[in-house]
């Protein structure tokens, strides 16, 4: 998060209080004539680097169109959920965006990366439950062993992934479940990208 200057820091304190004093954002003469400057061009250029540093937001179509950004949301990156991905049978993951999932910075240091939510239950023993979220990291191959989004022709699946010379196996972390073998030519199969990380609403 870039740094602000003690006046940005007045100016971006001064919106936060009159919203929540008056539940609707200040107007630029409003914020002019707190700070008494002389004119409207100082109040425009504070709001511009407010936006530019990621402290402010413009709503697009309201005369007061300023949105403080919570400090949570200023420290973190919205990450797509673009579908949803089996953790038992193999289904159709539909890659349109449903949601944007607001993730820490320090967990996603890669561009590209995306959520998709689990159905099923074949990876319980993994931790990774029915409506799951799951953090994917795009990567065309992983270590042997490592949970990955796999496609299999049109469809997607969670698994354990292990490559041997002739064959795919994809493990699942339910006793319940037997490992999916296909033999080298049998489907169009390609590694999605490694789950690195599990989010879960208990509520």
């Amino acid at each position: 998060m870039r740094r602000i200057t003690d006046r940005q820091k007045q100016v971006l304190d001064f919106i936060g209080d009159y919203i929540n004093e008056h539940a609707y954002p200040p107007s630029i003469r409003d914020i002019q004539k707190h700070f008494k400057l002389k004119s409207t061009k100082g109040v425009k250029d504070h709001i511009d680097r407010l936006v530019e540093k990621g402290y402010l937001k413009r709503m697009d179509g309201a005369a007061r169109a300023l949105e403080v950004i919570h400090p949570r949301e200023r420290s973190a990156k919205k990450i797509p959920l673009v579908g949803t991905v089996a953790a038992g049978l193999p289904i159709l993951a539909e890659e349109n965006i449903e949601a944007y999932v607001y993730t820490s910075a320090d967990t996603v240091r890669t561009e590209g990366m995306f959520y998709l939510r689990v159905s099923g239950d074949s990876m319980i023993n993994a931790a990774i439950l029915e409506g799951d979220l799951v953090l994917v990291r795009p990567q065309p191959i992983v270590e042997q062993g490592e949970i990955a989004v796999v496609r299999i022709g049109d469809e997607a699946t969670v698994k354990r992934f292990f490559r041997f010379d002739t064959r795919i196996e994809l493990y699942p972390e339910n006793p319940n479940y037997k490992p999916f073998v296909y033999w080298e030519g049998d489907e169009d199969i390609r590694i999605v990208g490694k789950v690195i990380a599990v989010f879960r609403v208990l509520e």
